[in-house]
């Protein structure tokens, strides 16, 4: 299956304009919980003009990068750019979704349209699984959660959750570093809070609500947000695929070393497994 890694840059906005915007249905105002199971796509609303790309939103405002943030932002986006090894001049750009890499947190969860996205809800747990390349999360309450130093860090990082009131708010930290996270680029200091709500549109359609607010000291001097609907896939299923991310590390490390070096960036996988060969 095709994948697409070349979305738009997803705007972002004061953390409280964001967080207030929830919308709960008249039939959960009585403090039911909601039930996200189910396998779930973006959303049209009957009554907004269409867009150009489903689950993706237009160009926002630009990033409030700190001056290191910025200087990394510039250097992934050189590195990802190869030239050719002909005189032929042209070009290529690189990306980790090519290279059956996991999308990670938090572009997993933005990019829901282009592929659909699967939730399982229990008391004690909230998994969450994207269809390109598998990729899951599992979002443990918090009587469940580990503590901080037992947590392992990694693409989606380590989540917990907790109800408030009819909304899920789940705390993800224990991130590695996302230097190639598409819309919202990260440290490994990152912290992302997420909220899930529920309600029900003119048609009856259930519509899953996502806000997302990334903070992160290293790469931005405010929070960062979005949101997202989903709605139900009818009769949706899961494709699952899946396969590793070292070669497409070991590539960026290759480049990053021409980059440095001031030499064209030319390394390719073919380089990658070269260099694998005589390790």
């Amino acid at each position: 299956m095709a994948k697409n890694y070349s979305k738009k840059l997803i705007g972002h906005g004061l953390v409280s304009a964001v967080l207030a915007a929830s919308s709960v249905s008249p039939a959960l105002a009585q403090g039911e919980r909601p039930d996200f199971s189910g396998v779930w796509t973006s959303y049209a609303d009957p009554n907004a003009a269409p867009t150009s790309a489903a689950g993706f939103d237009g160009a926002g405002a630009p990033l409030p990068f700190t001056d290191e943030g910025r200087i990394r932002r510039e250097e992934y986006q050189q590195i990802v750019v190869s030239t050719a090894g002909d005189d032929s001049g042209g070009t290529s750009r690189e990306n980790p979704g090519a290279f059956c890499v996991t999308y990670g947190m938090p572009t997993m969860m933005l990019s829901v349209g282009a592929y659909p996205i699967e939730f399982i809800q229990r008391p004690d747990q909230f998994t969450i699984i994207y269809e390109v390349e598998s990729e899951t999360r599992r979002v443990y309450f918090e009587d469940r959660a580990l503590p901080e130093e037992r947590r392992f860090p990694n693409r989606q990082g380590y989540s917990v959750g907790r109800w408030e009131g009819n909304t899920l708010v789940v705390e993800t930290t224990s991130l590695t570093d996302g230097q190639d996270q598409l819309n919202f680029p990260h440290s490994d200091q990152a912290r992302i809070t997420e909220q899930f709500s529920m309600h029900t549109d003119d048609n009856g359609t259930k519509v899953i609500t996502y806000e997302m607010m990334m903070t992160d000291p290293v790469y931005y001097t405010e929070a960062v947000t979005t949101t997202r609907q989903w709605a139900p896939l009818p009769n949706g299923q899961i494709i699952a695929y899946n396969c590793p991310e070292e070669p497409w590390l070991k590539l960026l490390a290759l480049r990053r070393a021409q980059l440095r070096a001031g030499e064209p960036i030319t390394a390719t996988m073919a380089d990658v497994y070269a260099t694998e060969m005589y390790e």
